[in-house]
């Protein structure tokens, strides 16, 4: 059996001692550098909190010397630890000279900290509007936000989606119906310069009675897909309606709107649009019941009952898709549709 001298047993608990103090010095030298990671992060989030601000505040000076009346009230910083943002109790743009403004309720924008340049936002109702000939209108909703990936520029990404809105006409007697309900709705633009790229979908839209057409229409779900060959210099023009897409030229991927029943039509195709608005392509339109979308079109459009007849029977001779719903090519030329050598009408100038 093996016996420890006198001065090995004097060593072994001074060792241990001496180990344990080193472990704790580490421990407290850890807590101590994630103390002092805690303070100088949060002193970081703040000085760019206040930065924040800052900007917004210089921001609106800009935009009030341009003539544009924009408010973001009660603005401060949010989001702290994990994110940086923006909180509003109310925003307000009001371009006089185009006599345009919008106001609506609080607003909260945030970006994580580790994605700084992708921004987050809801908007809260609310909003009213008044624009150029359009009566002054209310929009509620039961959701409302935004997704946003920065570049330069101009934004790469933008998408907005919404749920149960409700457009009314401002100060209509309580019992008026709607002007529009949406159930839901999404709309995204990405940029890949100089190409853009649409992509929109909505469903269960309805519009009241003779707000479109002067006329009543059905229930509708729909959703787009559009390439713009050049949609990154529609950024840069005035126009503020369907003029800015003349010179443009692109491709119908495809663009879809359906009936309550489920039936409805589909169309893709190249497209191009003249400077005097004319449109020119090549599409394909696919009819799912294309009886009950006839007798749809019909009732919207009494007036070409006759071309919409037509248009069905020569349905009846055109190749079908798997689904066994009949797809017709429909030729484009400055405005004037054909299918083959039969011309069938003419779209108006955008």
């Amino acid at each position: 059996m093996t016996h420890l001298t006198d001065s090995e047993a004097r060593t072994m608990p001074s060792s241990t001692a001496d180990t344990d103090r080193k472990r704790g010095r580490l421990v407290l030298y850890i807590l101590a550098f994630l103390v002092a990671l805690a303070v100088i992060y949060t002193g970081a989030w703040f000085y760019f909190a206040r930065e924040l601000e800052n900007r917004v505040a210089t921001n609106l000076a800009a935009f009030k010397e341009r003539g544009i009346d924009a408010a973001c009230e009660n603005a401060n910083a949010s989001g702290y630890p994990l994110r940086l943002g923006l909180h509003c109790t109310r925003v307000i743009w009001a371009d006089q000279a185009k006599n345009l403004s919008i106001a609506t309720g609080s607003l909260n924008a945030s970006a994580r900290i580790n994605d700084p340049m992708r921004i987050v936002s809801d908007i809260e109702g609310p909003a009213t509007i008044d624009a150029p000939g359009l009566m002054p209108l209310e929009v509620v909703w039961a959701k409302l936000n935004s997704d946003v990936r920065l570049d330069k520029p101009l934004p790469r990404q933008l998408a907005v989606e919404g749920a149960d809105l409700v457009v009314k006409e401002r100060g209509a007697a309580a019992e008026s119906p709607p002007l529009a309900v949406l159930k839901q709705g999404s709309l995204a633009f990405s940029t890949n310069e100089p190409e853009m790229n649409v992509a929109l979908a909505f469903a269960n839209l309805k519009l009241s009675d003779n707000v479109v057409f002067d006329r009543p229409l059905p229930e509708l779900t729909g959703s787009a897909d559009i390439q713009l060959a050049n949609g990154f210099a529609l950024l840069g023009k005035p126009e503020r309606d369907l003029s800015a897409l003349r010179g443009q030229s692109g491709v119908l991927r495809n663009v879809d709107l359906g009936l309550a029943d489920g039936s409805g039509l589909v169309v893709s195709g190249p497209f191009s649009i003249a400077e005097d608005g004319r449109i020119t392509g090549e599409f394909n339109i696919t009819m799912r019941n294309a009886e009950r979308v006839a007798q749809a079109l019909q009732a919207v459009f009494p007036e070409e009952k006759r071309t919409i007849s037509s248009a069905l029977q020569a349905m009846a001779f055109m190749p079908r898709d798997a689904s066994g719903s009949p797809t017709l090519p429909l030729s484009v030329k400055e405005g004037k549709m054909s299918i083959g050598f039969i011309r069938i009408g003419r779209l108006p100038p955008v």
